[in-house]
């Protein structure tokens, strides 16, 4: 009983901590926190002002609809304020259709209500009107149910529907939600430099050196899945700025478009660096199979020379360094630094491949790792200039 109660409280104070923390973020200044708060605010307004309009005009049967609908159509931005909103008035079109066809036919039998429950959720299924389609059995049991499918009680009940959906949308154009551009840039920055710090600790295991903490070789699909991970969490956000631009009357779409799509561009490069620096790990770290039992080694040790190594790791030195210069989410401040620093990698890479083809393999199994290092480098530094390009034909 008292660990019971313990881990309840343990959970109470947790969630204290969360909201607090949540409120100290709206108070302190603009972002999503200080939207999800106004978000509230304007649904409580909206539902009751709703609500006293369907009472006022409105038989008491219907009224707890409006302020259902209000709270429906006030989504977390306008553009899907607007789209659900269509969706339900679709839905309540179609279930308040069909339960006026049946009252107004057969009457209202038990036999009658599975018949229309039952192609009420047929139409739900054909996902017709995305995920307010499971709306149209709810409204055509109340319809039907609740009002016999007489056509007064339909009217009212539509009546009621379309007194939130007002409200809703006019509590939302009234204080609409305020874009954060910013927000998504900020995202795509810190992956950013995730990205380089990947690269540059790769760098160092392929030089046989530890950064600040060491990195245990089973941590690199970890690393680079979490990349990925992260990857995915700021294009979610990228996307609801994006759709948080669109129509909303405090800030056009146009001016925040450029920017957003550079942003787009460069989380998909990223994705595509983790997935190159994923191949470029499992290949520093792989451990060919001997017939004699030794102590394990890195692989990168056992199949590579020295010579290698060094260039090798100066070479993600230099790509990271060009990714740095990248300054994604802007597209690159000095276009010339950056294209010095993409050359330079480039002649590294040049470099070590011709010193690569030039040598001989001092040991079994150092041109597979050679090939598969030096082509997943170079398709990095190809995404890090086309990125760069993009950026450069968005700002002409």
């Amino acid at each position: 009983m008292s660990g019971t109660k313990s881990r309840a409280g343990d959970w109470c104070r947790r969630r204290w901590r969360t909201a607090r923390t949540s409120l100290e973020d709206a108070i302190r200044g603009p972002g999503e926190a200080r939207d999800g708060m106004l978000l509230q605010a304007k649904g409580a307004a909206a539902a009751t002002v709703a609500w006293c309009l369907s009472s006022w005009l409105l038989p008491a049967n219907v009224t707890a609809f409006a302020p259902f609908t209000a709270l429906l159509a006030l989504q977390s931005t306008v553009y899907r304020s607007l789209w659900d909103s269509a969706q339900y008035l679709g839905a309540m079109a179609i279930g308040t259709a069909v339960a006026a066809a049946f009252g107004s036919t057969v009457g209202v039998h038990a036999w009658a209500l599975c018949v229309l429950v039952f192609l009420a959720l047929m139409v739900a299924r054909l996902h017709l009107l995305g995920g307010q389609g499971a709306q149209v059995p709810v409204v055509a049991l109340f319809a039907f149910a609740g009002g016999g499918g007489r056509i007064d009680y339909i009217g009212h009940l539509v009546a009621s529907a379309a007194i939130g959906v007002c409200c809703g949308l006019a509590a939302h154009f009234a204080v609409a939600p305020s874009p954060h551009t910013a927000t998504a840039r900020h995202r795509v920055e810190e992956l950013a430099a995730r990205a380089q710090t990947l690269l540059r600790d790769l760098a160092r295991t392929a030089a046989g050196k530890k950064g600040d903490e060491e990195v245990r070789e089973e941590d690199w699909p970890r690393r680079c899945e979490d990349l990925a991970a992260r990857a995915a969490d700021a294009r979610a956000t990228l996307e609801r700025e994006q759709e948080n631009t669109r129509l909303n009357p405090r800030r056009s779409w146009n001016s925040a478009q450029a920017s957003l799509q550079r942003c787009h561009e460069t989380i998909g490069m990223i994705e595509r660096v983790g997935t190159h620096a994923r191949s470029i790990a499992r290949a520093l770290t792989y451990e060919p199979r001997t017939p004699e039992p030794s102590a394990p080694r890195r692989a990168f040790e056992v199949s590579v020379s020295a010579d290698f190594s060094a260039s090798y790791a100066e070479l993600l030195h230099a790509v990271a360094e060009a990714l740095e210069h990248l300054a994604p989410p802007r597209g690159p401040d000095d276009p010339d630094r950056l294209r010095a620093r993409v050359e330079d990698a480039e002649r590294r890479y040049e470099e070590v491949t011709t010193a690569t083809r030039s040598g001989r393999p001092d040991r079994e199994g150092e041109w597979p790792v050679h090939g598969t290092v030096l082509v997943e480098a170079a398709r990095i530094l190809e995404e890090i200039k086309h990125t760069a390009d993009l950026a450069a034909d968005t700002r002409g």
